[in-house]
């Protein structure tokens, strides 16, 4: 099989940082793992990679439908298959890379997807249940339900019939790389992080609202866009309150990433203050080798 190689890790680890100066060194391309920058004009709120960054290495699966529409499971494994394919047919090395875990393990894993049709009576009659109530439908339905989802993601999931699902066929040789951070660390990070985009996310949020954006579809698209239309709602007493909420929501969703990868048995975590960059190159470069 082929080879591709996967950076994974927890919200604010540094993934896209390492994936661009891998891919620089090795010749590759990325393709983001991200299931919300795949949308047009969310960029603060996915964390999105910068212009420059994009002019540094070639990017795909970044800025590929307008908000509003839905992008499934099936959509993004479709797409990233020929983008990885692409890249491995120019004889360039292809890097996954992004936290949604679903999305790089429907890749990694050759999930058996096939395209289904919305169900419309089924959809309403779901809407306003909360994730928890969501999950356990999905699992008395016979589904696997993992740890990192969403409403949206569980609705999609219970219009599918479980006895049709396929048998899992992987495409590619894949080296998963993780990056670790102690907890402290990771919410350290989390906390700066979000203090720097802050500003922008907001008035990101009040322009997407401005030009139309329905604010459900936005409360779809993570943590951060549901947080700042509650802001801009006046649903908390003061703006040091709602980053605080902000930030022990994020904290919790880390937690959960966390506890996703540690089912995974195939990453190799390095460490990300012992030289992470240079041991990342001499996996790949083995990896590559072999």
């Amino acid at each position: 099989m082929e080879k591709l190689i996967a950076i994974v890790g927890q919200t604010s680890s540094g993934k896209s940082s390492l994936g661009i100066a891998l891919a620089k060194f090795f010749d590759g391309e990325i393709v983001s793992a991200d299931s919300r920058q795949v949308y047009r004009g969310l960029d603060w709120c996915s964390g999105k990679v910068t212009k420059e960054e994009m002019a540094e290495v070639k990017h795909h699966l970044i800025d590929v439908i307008d908000l509003g529409n839905q992008f499934s499971l099936y959509d993004f494994q479709t797409k990233a298959y020929a983008a990885i394919d692409d890249i491995l047919k120019r004889g360039k090395v292809p890097f996954l890379v992004g936290g949604t875990g679903l999305y790089s393990r429907s890749v990694i894993e050759g999930y058996g997807l096939e395209p289904s049709k919305p169900d419309e009576t089924l959809r309403n009659s779901l809407e306003g249940l909360s994730l928890d109530e969501l999950k356990q439908m999905a699992k008395e339905k016979g589904f696997e339900v993992e740890g990192e989802t969403t409403c949206r993601r569980l609705i999609r999931l219970l219009e599918k019939n479980p006895e049709e699902k396929q048998e899992n066929k992987p495409r590619y040789d894949v080296l998963q790389i993780g990056i670790a951070f102690s907890r402290e660390e990771i919410y350290e990070r989390i906390r700066v992080r979000l203090e720097m985009r802050m500003p922008h996310m907001i008035e990101e949020i009040k322009g997407l609202l401005s030009c139309g954006v329905s604010p459900e579809f936005l409360n779809t698209l993570g943590l951060e866009a549901k947080y700042v239309q509650k802001y801009l709602n006046g649903e908390f007493e003061s703006y040091e309150a709602f980053f605080e909420e902000l930030f022990k929501e994020e904290r919790h969703f880390a937690k959960r990433q966390k506890t996703w990868y540690n089912k995974e048995k195939n990453i190799v975590w390095l460490d990300a203050n012992d030289n992470l960059e240079e041991n990342a190159k001499k996996l790949i470069k083995e990896f590559l080798k072999k």
